[in-house]
């Protein structure tokens, strides 16, 4: 959600009015449906949305860098899954870049959960604070401790974890 400050005494008449209507603009209902046309990272889309592309982060979930093996395997990952598909984008907010920040819906499913359930990403602990935040804390230990997607390589395990704790 936006955050958006509106004054402590704000008159019922016409600041107060603004203010309500700004704050329900800004909620989940603007939800909307569109396609993906490529994937820059495991966690970055490029969106078309009524004639126009948008660029998209995947909200609460952080993908590793695309330069690296295991990044590589996450931006594959994501182009099998849902290149070329419709979905339903959930914006939460948008990052320093201007990108939105959203959940993803591919068939109904939370596609931000399902790439980290599959493990080709990683919590983001900076910014993930919703309810289900602490359910995909543990999605991320049990495919670390499986070994799946970018976990499968044990041998860099244990600096790639450290490494991305201290993000």
């Amino acid at each position: 959600m936006a955050h958006i400050r509106c004054p402590e005494r704000a008159s019922v008449t016409t600041g107060g009015f603004l203010c309500v209507l700004i704050l329900f603009s800004a909620s989940s209902a603007h939800a909307w449906n569109g396609r993906v046309l490529r994937v820059l990272t495991g966690d970055t889309l490029v969106v078309s949305w009524k004639n126009q592309t948008r660029t998209i982060t995947l909200y609460g979930i952080n993908c590793p860098d695309p330069q690296t093996t295991p990044g590589k395997k996450a931006k594959k990952f994501t182009t099998a899954s849902i290149a070329g598909r419709n979905i339903k984008i959930n914006p939460v907010t948008t990052d320093v870049q201007g990108r939105i920040v959203a959940k993803v819906f591919l068939n109904g499913q939370n596609f931000n959960e399902f790439l980290l359930r599959s493990g080709y990403a990683i919590v983001n602990r900076e910014q993930c604070h919703a309810a289900a935040c602490r359910k995909w804390l543990q999605y991320e230990q049990n495919v670390y401790k499986h070994h799946r997607g970018i976990w499968a390589d044990i041998e860099q395990q244990s600096s790639r974890q450290k490494k991305w704790n201290h993000q």
